[in-house]
């Protein structure tokens, strides 16, 4: 065989484990999600969100808000993915929606992170100049990113 060959089939076949198992991954975690590009938050149109971004819509988001420990201190939840490079772009593409806020006027109060189940988890308090509280939750695992935004009560 053509070494030339065997090189682009193994070329293939990486990319298809690469990209096919990650999209196995992704439905365990959307599952029952639909999404529609989005460009900005609902809750707050100055909150303009990355290229790539996209809103869960659908009942299946009530799965993702059923992570976040006391989702019951908050409402108005919208829930968002990453999709394409940018799902890979994991780090810059939290900060980029964390640079969003403060460029919208919020400010943060407190962050955390934590590992659950193979996922990592990270909380981030944000309020404005009203003293109003905004929590922008995010999941993430290797394949995939979701982040969830909601006001407090």
């Amino acid at each position: 065989m053509n070494s030339n060959l065997l090189y682009h089939r193994i070329s293939l076949l990486a990319f298809l484990l690469f990209f096919g198992l990650g999209g196995l991954a992704y439905a365990q975690l959307l599952l029952e999600v639909q999404t529609v590009a989005a460009i900005s938050l609902q809750l707050d149109a100055s909150v303009r969100l990355p290229k790539g971004s996209c809103r869960a819509v659908g009942s299946g988001g009530s799965k993702l808000i059923a992570k976040v420990p006391d989702a019951s201190r908050y409402t108005d939840w919208e829930v968002y993915t990453a999709t394409g490079i940018a799902a890979r772009l994991q780090p810059a593409f939290v900060q980029q929606v964390m640079t969003s806020f403060a460029l919208a006027g919020y400010f943060l109060e407190q962050q955390s992170e934590e590992q659950l189940a193979g996922e990592t988890h990270s909380r981030y308090l944000f309020s404005d100049a009203g003293a109003k509280k905004t929590l922008l939750y995010v999941i993430r695992t290797p394949q995939e990113l979701v982040w969830l935004v909601a006001r407090a009560h």
